[in-house]
């Protein structure tokens, strides 16, 4: 079968990226929630929320098609939203810790 034709490549949305965009927006209401206690916390936690978010968005068919981005560009941004979900979240941690 070839891969081009198949039932997967024509799908816009795949259960990671659904799941990611998901669990971002579930971190965004939570830094929300937090926002009355802590301004710069709750905000800080919201923002990684939006860049997990973000993740999930650009690693689907649509965001290249809707944005004009080819499949690199996708990666390219993807891998970015990781890459600074992650380091806000160390960082908070650290922060919060010493």
């Amino acid at each position: 079968m070839d891969p081009a034709s198949s039932p997967q490549s024509d799908r816009s949305f795949g259960y990671v990226s659904v799941t990611a965009v998901l669990i971002g927006l579930f971190v965004v209401g939570y830094g929300l929630l937090l926002v009355p206690q802590s301004l710069l916390g709750g905000a800080w936690i919201a923002a990684i929320g939006v860049a997990f978010a973000l993740a999930g968005i650009f690693n689907t068919v649509w965001a290249g098609r809707r944005f004009g981005l080819s499949d690199g560009d996708r990666r390219t941004l993807t891998v970015t939203s990781v890459a600074l979900a992650a380091v806000l979240t160390v960082a908070f941690v650290v922060i919060n810790v010493w």
